[in-house]
């Protein structure tokens, strides 16, 4: 699933791309992944990108909004010609370099010709129209609002494991099962941990920890991991997976100690870590 590096990725590199660019057409191939009126973005030109935790949010010159999530297996692929899509490398799930392909759900041409594919394996994410964008709960790990304190407040006031904590998208937004594991990895806390029972260290070095990862992962255009779901607007692969401190490193040496990195379920998800670093 796209978290926060990925999506930021994709909104960075689609901004300079769409900043200008009025709709003309909105096909759309799966009804159930297009809420509102498509009608209502018909001929408005796109004024702003933002990105609102795993949301980015298309803002047009009438005032409306295209809300976007991509969930598990959204694709945005941004071409020239719609004439002639095809795409630096075969895209997942379609095994074809031109689109549209067999995931494709909505497609959106503009006036220059230029068009935008949405694909989605799984049909879980959407596009929406609102006339305000849409905004998760939780505090983004980028935003000011992610400081410390606040960190502190929410562990100090769970009993959850403490990768649960920090994947509730009540709480936080952005951070997602590989940003999880290689946070806890650097700050040196085994993912199963009770929130409550951090000490004030602990939670320092947490949070520093969880810049230093979103950040270096949005560096490296975000995780094509070993399923290879997430791709960027050209059609090419992020790069952090490279760099992966923990995450599908199971039963390959710790980058500190040597010892095996375990894999364990937590919720249905993997969780991976060192039990010699990882206490």
């Amino acid at each position: 699933m796209p978290e926060l590096p990925e999506v930021e990725t994709i909104k960075s590199l689609l901004t300079p791309k769409l900043i200008g660019r009025k709709i003309v057409q909105i096909e759309i191939l799966s009804k159930k992944q297009f809420i509102g009126d498509p009608e209502k973005l018909l001929y408005q030109k796109i004024i702003d990108l933002k990105r609102f935790g795993k949301i980015i949010s298309l803002h047009f010159s009438n005032s409306f909004f295209l809300n976007i999530h991509l969930k598990l297996t959204g694709e945005l692929l941004f071409a020239k010609n719609k004439n002639n899509p095809v795409f630096k490398e075969i895209i997942p799930f379609t095994n074809t370099k031109r689109m549209p392909g067999k995931t494709t759900r909505i497609i959106i041409y503009f006036e220059d010709n230029s068009v935008l594919f949405f694909n989605d394996l799984r049909k879980f994410g959407w596009m929406k129209v609102s006339s305000q964008p849409i905004i998760p709960k939780g505090i983004d790990v980028l935003s000011s609002s992610f400081t410390l304190s606040y960190l502190t407040e929410i562990i100090q006031s769970s009993n959850k494991p403490i990768k649960l904590l920090l994947m509730d998208q009540n709480k936080i937004t952005g951070i997602g099962n590989i940003y999880a594991n290689d946070s806890l990895f650097l700050a040196q806390i085994h993912p199963l941990k009770k929130s409550k029972s951090l000490i004030p260290s602990e939670i320092a070095k947490l949070y520093q920890s969880i810049k230093k990862i979103i950040e270096q992962a949005i560096k490296n255009n975000g995780s094509s991991g070993a399923d290879e779901a997430y791709i960027l607007p050209d059609g090419t692969k992020g790069k952090h997976q490279k760099y992966f401190l923990v995450y599908q490193r199971e039963d390959q040496p710790c980058l500190n100690c040597g010892q095996k990195v375990k894999r364990i379920k937590i919720n249905n998800r993997s969780s991976f870590f060192c039990p010699e670093c990882q206490k």
